[in-house]
């Protein structure tokens, strides 16, 4: 067995776990939450053909969410200094 001291001086050099913390809000999630607007900037109970508005399906282009959200709602893209 280990002497006390030994064994004090391991325990008391082991870094403790540090909570996790969430990721930082983006200004975009943070203005669309603050308007109860869901991901894509529309109210939160609206359903996309295809589960999202960021793909059209006649072109196959896809559209990023920041340029879309922003597109829909100037002032959001304002206030995130765009």
């Amino acid at each position: 067995m280990l002497p006390r001291a030994i064994l004090l001086l391991l325990l008391a050099g082991c870094p403790r776990e540090s909570t996790p913390t969430a990721p930082p809000q983006s200004c975009l999630d943070a203005q669309l939450a603050s308007r109860s607007l869901n991901q894509f900037g529309d109210p939160p109970d609206t359903m996309y053909p295809g589960g999202t508005p960021l793909f059209d399906e006649k072109s196959g282009k896809r559209t990023e969410r920041e340029a879309y959200v922003f597109a829909k709602h100037p002032e959001i893209a304002r206030a995130c200094g765009r």
